[in-house]
């Protein structure tokens, strides 16, 4: 019997592919940094400082997932808290040693792009523009509702 991986499971595997990769080329260049703090990082490069709740609207993230994300960004020495406009309000920034990474981090992040493109030009479809119209097709109709379509037939 020939198995064949559910489609969670083979975009996990793909997902790890690609992450333990650029995680490898951030060692490689002498960085201490993660794939997964990338969008937060560019956010915070665009931005003066954001809270949690920006950040979830900015990004699409869960709020537990981005106040992880921040929790470990902070004691990486990445962003610190900062005042808000009122005490209850918890804002982030960059540090002057995240600050101080941003060239390092540009090559890398340059490198990484050209890589993908060349994975999109190997590929019978681009990878980014297949992953871009699925999440599009999910935001019109969710994977739970294609479930229980498939169920109810």
């Amino acid at each position: 019997m020939n198995f064949r991986p559910g489609l969670g499971t083979r975009l996990r595997l793909l997902l790890a592919a690609l992450d333990d990769a650029v995680e490898q080329a951030y060692r490689d260049a002498g960085l201490n940094f993660r794939p997964r703090f990338y969008p937060y990082f560019r956010l915070f490069m665009a931005r003066d400082s954001a809270s949690v709740g920006e950040c979830v609207t900015a990004l699409g993230f869960t709020q537990p997932a981005a106040t992880q994300t921040l929790q470990t960004m902070v004691r990486e020495g990445l962003i610190e808290s900062v005042p808000g406009r009122d005490r209850r309000e918890r804002r982030f920034a960059l540090t002057v040693a995240g600050r101080a990474m941003i060239p390092d981090l540009e090559k890398v992040w340059d490198a990484t792009t050209n890589a993908a493109r060349a994975l999109d030009a190997a590929l019978p479809q681009p990878l980014g523009a297949t992953i871009d119209a699925a999440l599009e097709q999910l935001e019109r109709q969710s994977f739970g509702e294609l479930i229980d379509k498939e169920r109810s037939e």
